[in-house]
């Protein structure tokens, strides 16, 4: 039977997500994963508070761990909705610059803390990674992608993800990125035992 695919579920403004993605692509994992959208809070829900207290010792302790591994990280003081942002990627997909697309929303957020809400800055992040500007303005402006990034979330609850970043491999599974603990966890599971079967 062959082994399924790991699914890496994540979100743009999601502290951990932004660490969990650099270890895939440090690793040299992020293309034998499949990567799905899991707003943390989908409209019509409010917004984070970027000055919530738990949300910025969360913050902290993820950007202490990224300095670590050399990852430069910011805290942006508003936390935007990225659902768009996140159809972006599903269009970019379809263009074969998915991870490109990907990264420089991670970073757009997290060390240049730009609002990936707004389709302006979108669809400057698409031409920037050579995608077509009217194509990927196109596809934003009519909600192209808007199904598949809500079948995603649909998706993690089936498999009942309560948290991200996560990542599910078959029976197993790995959630959350909330503790020093918890850092080190994940970098031994990506680094080591996601692909251990497949090695052997």
């Amino acid at each position: 039977m062959a082994t399924p695919t790991p699914v890496f579920f994540f979100d743009f403004t999601d502290p951990g997500s932004y660490l969990a993605s650099h270890l895939l692509d440090e690793t040299g994992v992020a293309d034998r994963c499949e990567w799905h959208a899991f707003e943390l809070r989908p409209p019509p829900r409010s917004l984070v508070d970027p000055a919530d207290p738990d949300w910025r010792s969360y913050h902290a302790l993820t950007a202490a761990s990224a300095r670590e591994r050399g990852l430069p990280m910011n805290a942006p003081s508003f936390v935007p909705w990225t659902h768009k942002a996140h159809e972006l990627t599903e269009f970019a997909r379809g263009e074969d610059c998915y991870h490109a697309v990907r990264r420089a929303l991670f970073e757009a957020h997290f060390v240049a803390r730009r609002d990936i809400g707004r389709i302006d800055l979108l669809v400057e992040i698409a031409a920037a990674a050579g995608l077509d500007r009217s194509g990927a303005k196109a596809a934003l402006d009519v909600d192209r992608f808007a199904a598949t990034v809500r079948r995603h979330r649909e998706l993690a609850k089936n498999r009942n993800v309560a948290e991200v970043p996560a990542v599910v491999h078959g029976t197993r599974r790995i959630e959350g990125l909330k503790s020093a603990a918890r850092v080190s966890e994940w970098t031994r599971w990506v680094g080591v035992e996601l692909f251990a079967d497949k090695e052997e």
